[in-house]
């Protein structure tokens, strides 16, 4: 619970901080992406230095976290920002020496995530798209392991939080090869199991990536448990359709205005 509050902290401050000031905004978008890598950490979605997550800026640029750190223990110096293409961002002289994001550990420098390049295609293929959520839950990841898919009707949670689960063929993580795999899939889905590698969740906003992370991880655990039972039972005919509606339509908690592209 402390971490989901700090999160929403954190992001209230990011709508407020508008008034104050764009460094503070970005500060403050800066310690929300901390705080989810610290959340999912607690929660068993990722371990050590595994996963990273970004936001899109509203001036193009994007914070994304840093290759290496571990998440258990990562704070907003551990961020970085970059421009639309991956190249680092670097602040005027007179914002740098209030600007913490991006400090070295250990006299070494930071560098983005390798996953960077994934980022990067997700956010130039989806316009709606501000946040991208990566980490390696165990049992969706599972499930990609196995190479097999996650059903969209089985509970009402999954075609209304996240809608279809994409199963994204493999593309050696930190390469070309992931993005293009995931690419055929980018424009219809908001979550992607990658084959032998892990889940990532996008989202309008930081909040909507991360719960649409856990629903996946939940509805992975439930569905493998219903299988141990002798099998999942499916939605009513029709339903999943149902519920994906008000997806779509933006009327549930959680949910944002419905997408355009």
């Amino acid at each position: 619970m402390a971490e989901w509050s700090s999160l929403h902290d954190a992001a209230a401050v990011a709508l407020v901080s508008a008034h104050t000031g764009p460094t503070d905004m970005i500060a403050a978008q800066a310690e929300a992406l901390a705080a989810a890598c610290r959340r999912l950490h607690a929660r068993g979605l990722l371990a050590g230095a595994e996963g990273n997550l970004s936001v899109r800026l509203l001036d193009g640029t994007l914070l994304v976290t840093a290759s290496g750190v571990d998440k258990a223990r990562v704070d907003a110096t551990q961020v970085l920002r970059v421009h639309a293409d991956g190249s680092p961002y670097h602040e005027p002289p007179q914002a740098a020496a209030g600007d913490a994001l991006g400090m070295t550990r250990g006299g070494m420098p930071l560098r983005a995530s390798s996953e960077l390049g994934m980022h990067l295609a997700i956010y130039a293929a989806r316009a709606d798209v501000h946040a991208v959520v990566h980490a390696h839950p165990p049992v969706a990841t599972g499930f990609a392991a196995a190479g097999l898919d996650l059903p969209a009707n089985v509970l009402p949670e999954l075609p209304v939080v996240v809608g279809p689960v994409a199963l994204v063929p493999y593309g050696r993580p930190g390469t070309p090869a992931l993005a293009q795999a995931m690419s055929p899939y980018l424009a219809s889905h908001e979550a992607f199991l990658l084959a032998n590698h892990g889940v990532t969740a996008v989202g309008r906003s930081l909040s909507d990536a991360l719960l649409r992370m856990e629903s996946v991880e939940q509805a992975a655990r439930i569905v493998a448990v219903a299988r141990l039972l002798g099998g999942e039972r499916l939605l009513p005919p029709g339903e999943a359709a149902a519920l994906a509606s008000l997806r779509d339509a933006g009327d549930l908690v959680g949910t944002q205005t419905p997408r355009t592209s």
